[in-house]
């Protein structure tokens, strides 16, 4: 409501129609029932007794509209559904607003001026983010210049609003405007004309009957309507950190020693039903804490067996690009102890950040507490691995392929399954790998001179499983079998695209009220 209230003080609106505002939003407030959020309050005509100046949305039987008080209104867009005051939106539908206009005053009245009004603006808005429980209102505005025969050199301004409204059951569910759905519908040569942005902004845009001018001359003959679509869209996104000591146990926070190697693993999904764009992934960390080199690796569906990228995750954070809906992108990075008892006894802190859309961030933490015996720990400088840790493929999200067929959706749910035991076994080092030798008993001729302990070692760095064998068809390979090998080979599906779907060009609008017949 405070956005209209601004909209009609830059459009000069009167003192009272702030007022019928105010009293609307109060209603609201107060959970009593608007029937109609429409204002100011002004004198009414009919298609019998019409004005005698130039005024707007006034008639209250218009045969087309009914009352033309209520002249905002909305439905699903292409149906042929009526035209209401209220509904709820679903997100991935789209909804289409109309305006309805139409100068009041008598035919008779255009010769002399008084019937015809100057400098006629029309300005929507609606609202970007509809939560359950709310009730988010689509506006329409109408501005205007005239005169009145009892006060012919003094230029008047008027405004009239009207109010429909939206709701959902789904927090978060975002509104946007489908670019160019806005277009003016009337009887003369601005007809099919799209309509500017500038419809949505505190000045409006002009409107008319051939030219976008602002003139308009009084009678049902020059109204006309205005329709433009509204896409719902439901983004969500979920992001995970977690830490590991021994890559097998995974929690939020793991007891470690000084020069102890940690294993951290980053998971972030988008949920919703939008795309995300420039996804940057940036950690930040305790001082006592230092990446090793060599060690990020990116996981996506492009490369699901990772690829390794600069030291920069924790410096100026990584650009993985753009998210389809459904997808999943993952990093596995390690971190070292420093290597001295400055360190014991502290709580190390390392944050990831997600950073989407531009404004969008989500944030996930994970902690190290560092534990140190009695035995005094040398100075040491961080290990560099002669090659980097290869952690396998992680589980990736193939929600892209689901575009495509039934026979992509089996296989992405089959590839993420087996990928994902693929890593368990790897980093857990279960499943096929080869057994130590035995170690030769120790001889029974008397004791032996004790040895020197040895020094403990870093974490052996896990081996590559390599891939399975692709089963044998013995007869011909179903959708999901052929989408198996075909990614197998290398072979991309046919009609797979990573770009999300463009819009579908806009349904002719059907259904709307119609211009009736002026009587006047």
């Amino acid at each position: 409501m405070t956005h209209l209230k601004t909209l009609l003080t830059k459009l000069k609106a009167p003192a009272f129609a702030l007022a019928g505002i105010s009293t609307a939003t109060v209603a609201v407030a107060m959970g009593f029932s608007t029937a109609h959020a429409w204002g100011p309050e002004r004198p009414t005509y009919t298609n019998q007794n019409p004005a005698d100046y130039a005024t707007f949305n006034s008639i209250t039987d218009n045969a087309a509209v009914g009352d033309e008080r209520n002249f905002v209104r909305i439905r699903e867009a292409g149906t042929e559904d009526t035209f209401v005051d209220e509904l709820e939106v679903v997100p991935g539908h789209e909804y289409e607003v109309y305006i309805y206009y139409h100068n009041n005053a008598a035919t008779d009245t255009n010769a002399s001026g008084y019937g015809i009004a100057t400098n006629t603006r029309v300005a929507s808005a609606y609202p970007t983010v509809v939560n359950t429980g709310e009730r988010g209102m689509v506006s329409g505005i109408i501005s205007w210049s005239y005169v009145t025969p009892s006060d012919p050199n003094n230029a008047l301004e008027g405004t009239v609003w009207d109010e429909a409204y939206v709701t959902s059951s789904v927090d978060g569910v975002v509104l946007k405007y489908k670019t160019g759905t806005a277009i003016i519908h009337n009887g003369g040569e601005a007809n099919g004309s799209v309509l500017p942005s500038d419809l949505f902004t505190k000045e409006g845009t002009p409107i008319g009957y051939n030219m976008l001018t602002g003139t308009i001359p009084g009678c049902a003959e020059y109204s006309g309507h205005i329709t433009y679509t509204l896409v719902t869209e439901n983004p969500g996104s979920s992001l995970t950190k977690q830490v590991s000591l021994d890559g097998e146990n995974w929690a939020y926070n793991v007891e470690a020693k000084p020069g102890d190697i940690v294993t951290y693993k980053v998971a972030f999904e988008n949920t919703g039903n939008t795309n995300f764009t420039n996804l940057i992934l940036t950690d930040s960390h305790d001082e006592d804490l230092i990446l090793r080199a060599g060690s990020t690796k990116i996981f996506d569906y492009q490369h699901t067996d990772g690829y390794t990228i600069d030291d920069i995750i924790d410096i100026s954070g990584y650009n993985t690009g753009d998210l389809l809906n459904g997808g999943l992108v993952q990093a596995i990075y390690q971190m070292q102890v420093r290597n001295d008892n400055s360190s014991c006894g502290k709580t190390l802190t390392n944050t990831i950040t997600a950073s989407f859309n531009s404004t969008e961030q989500k944030t996930d933490s994970t902690t190290v507490t560092v534990v140190c015996d009695d035995v005094p720990v040398t100075p040491d400088t961080p290990e560099t691995p002669s090659e980097i840790v290869n952690t396998g493929p992680l589980e990736i999200a193939m929600a892209a392929v689901v575009v495509i067929a039934i026979g992509g959706a089996g296989f992405y749910l089959y590839r993420t399954r087996r990928t994902l035991k693929t890593v368990e076994n790897v980093v857990t080092g279960t499943g096929d790998q080869a057994p130590s030798a035995g170690v030769a008993p120790a001889s029974p001729e008397g004791p032996s001179a004790p040895s020197t302990p040895a020094a403990p070692s870093a974490p052996a760095n896990p081996a590559t499983p390599a891939n399975p064998a692709t089963p044998a068809n013995p007869s011909a390979p179903s959708p999901v079998d052929q989408a198996v090998a075909n990614y197998q080979a290398g072979v991309s599906p046919a009609g797979f695209s990573q770009s999300a779907s463009p819009n579908s060009n806009p349904t002719p609008i059907s259904g709307t009220p119609t211009t009736p017949e002026h009587n006047q």
